[in-house]
């Protein structure tokens, strides 16, 4: 059994090689101090060369370039509306009313990642045809959104339910009965809402993700960056720290086994097979009443005009078997 004093000798031995060993990385004399020493300084300029790297991928999916309005929606859609809503972050954003039937549901129609509402403003054209009250935003991020930034989904999904709080608190809609129509960043938000906000009676899904983390990897690959594994690894893990400082919501993916009764339109491109293989994958595990339909493309912005009238009436079509029209009580 060790005595106290020759335990305490070879703890100060510990420390005198520990010092040692400091003192040759810091000065290396030896040829393996120095082949050490040089070691851990190029692995750690790769480190941070690479961490910049990821920062500055994940920069460029945060901020997007935002636009103006593309299109002014008065000139062609009669009467629109400019309501105000607060989100939970304080923050004043505009939307775009368009009355149908009063006393009618409200669909809300939500743009995807890099887009804005202008590129969905035919969608509202047929709907508001069918007597239907629409509602248009823009996103954090997008459009003329007084948010710079994206969150990919967690931010958003607060924006949408402000916007539904909003709209429910109106004396001239079904307040009862809501859709929601989303593609994207938009079917991702349009899901989530639904699951906390029970006035969402019906919500159709184009091209969604389960996390906003899977739609950073998918503009990784389609960028080039999520060729280097690791790069693609930091990028994530610096977007969830940003996500500290930034807000999270929960993820609809966990809530999904919760949304049996709620018509699902699920919509997959074959212009965005990433996102469709997603969609199919949530489709298969959400309960039903549920409906799949795939099409060659869905991005709205790049349908021609064959293309986009059938996609329009496919979305109608949906809403007005789960969520039709009522008329006002005299």
């Amino acid at each position: 059994m060790a005595t106290p004093r020759y335990g305490r000798r070879r703890e100060r031995g510990l420390w005198v090689a520990i010092g040692n060993l400091l003192n040759e990385l810091r000065y290396p004399t030896t040829l393996r101090g120095k082949i050490i020493v040089g070691t851990l300084a190029a692995l750690i300029f790769s480190f941070l060369s690479l961490a910049l790297v990821a920062a500055l991928l994940l920069s460029r999916a945060l901020f997007p370039l935002q636009t103006g309005e593309t299109i002014d929606p008065t000139s062609f859609l009669g009467n629109v509306e400019s309501l105000e809503f607060i989100t939970p972050d304080g923050n004043s954003h505009s939307g775009w009313f368009f009355p149908g039937l009063r006393g009618a549901p409200v669909v809300v129609i939500c743009h995807g990642y890099r887009s804005s509402r202008s590129e969905i403003l035919t969608l509202a054209t047929s709907l508001q045809q069918h007597r239907y009250n629409v509602f248009a935003f823009n996103f954090a991020g997008h459009g003329e959104s007084p948010v710079g930034y994206t969150t990919l989904g967690h931010k958003e999904t607060a924006e949408l339910v402000a916007a539904l709080e909003m709209l429910a608190a109106r004396d001239d809609i079904d307040t009862n009965r809501m859709g929601v129509w989303g593609y994207s960043l938009g079917a991702y938000t349009a899901l989530n809402a639904a699951q906390q906000f029970p006035r969402v009676k019906a919500v159709a899904m184009d091209s969604i993700y389960p996390r906003p983390d899977d739609l950073l990897r998918r503009e990784l690959a389609r960028g080039g960056g999520g060729g280097i594994p690791l790069v693609t690894t930091l990028t994530v893990l610096e977007f969830h720290v940003f996500s500290l400082f930034t807000g999270s919501s929960p993820d609809p993916v966990e809530g999904l086994p919760r949304t049996g009764g709620l018509p699902k339109l699920f919509v997959v491109g074959d212009d965005a097979p990433a996102l469709a293989e997603y969609t199919r994958e949530l489709y298969q595990e959400a309960p039903g009443p549920k409906e799949l339909v795939q099409l060659p493309r869905t991005n709205m912005a790049l349908l021609v005009e064959d293309e986009r009238r059938n996609y329009e009436n496919l979305v109608v079509t949906f809403f007005l078997r789960t969520l039709p029209l009522v008329t006002s009580g005299p």
